[in-house]
């Protein structure tokens, strides 16, 4: 049977970390209940990519993030692809933020306390000019997807709306081709 070091049997677990290795408790504990909170459920890959999260620091990228998991678990990170998806689970939660620069790398940072509740979103009403606030965290992961996709950072976004006449209104465009 041919050894594929990415592969793990079974997924890591806390108590594998070397001693002395690992991130603060008590930071890890706080991002925890950050991720329930958000509706994420704690596994032990996850507790685990927390600790690397923090070592690693502000902007570190997936493959450092790995390769600090690497040095804590003492050769047996989890592979590359477990750490991405669970990193991108983390963004779509708003537990951490992803930022992508002019070279289109993402770096990851811990979104700060206010991305927890989401960010305001206004709707400008362009018959009337009236200003809708809305807090939905789905609309701002779709907005965040969209630019890092481009490779692009949000700043900021306006999207100004039309009240619906008829029914015509709220059915989906036809595709043009």
């Amino acid at each position: 049977m041919p050894a594929f070091p990415e592969h793990r049997r079974s997924p890591p677990d806390i108590r594998q970390i070397l001693p002395g290795m690992g991130a603060s408790h008590t930071r890890v504990r706080q991002l925890e209940e950050r991720c329930r909170d958000s509706g994420l459920k704690m596994t032990d890959l996850r507790r685990v990519l927390l600790h690397g999260i923090i070592e690693a620091g502000k902007g570190a990228t997936a493959d450092e993030i790995w390769k600090i998991l690497d040095r804590m678990l003492g050769g047996h990170a989890p592979s590359h692809g477990s750490i991405q998806r669970n990193l991108n689970l983390l963004v779509q939660h708003g537990v951490l933020r992803r930022d992508v620069g002019a070279n289109r790398v993402w770096r990851y940072d811990i979104a700060s306390a206010y991305r927890e509740t989401s960010p305001a979103i206004t709707f400008v009403n362009a018959e009337t000019g009236r200003h809708i606030p809305l807090r939905s965290l789905k609309i701002a992961a779709l907005l965040y997807r969209a630019a890092a996709e481009y490779g692009l950072v949000l700043k900021s976004a306006a999207i100004t709306v039309a009240p619906s006449n008829s029914e015509r209104d709220c059915q989906a465009p036809s595709p043009s081709i």
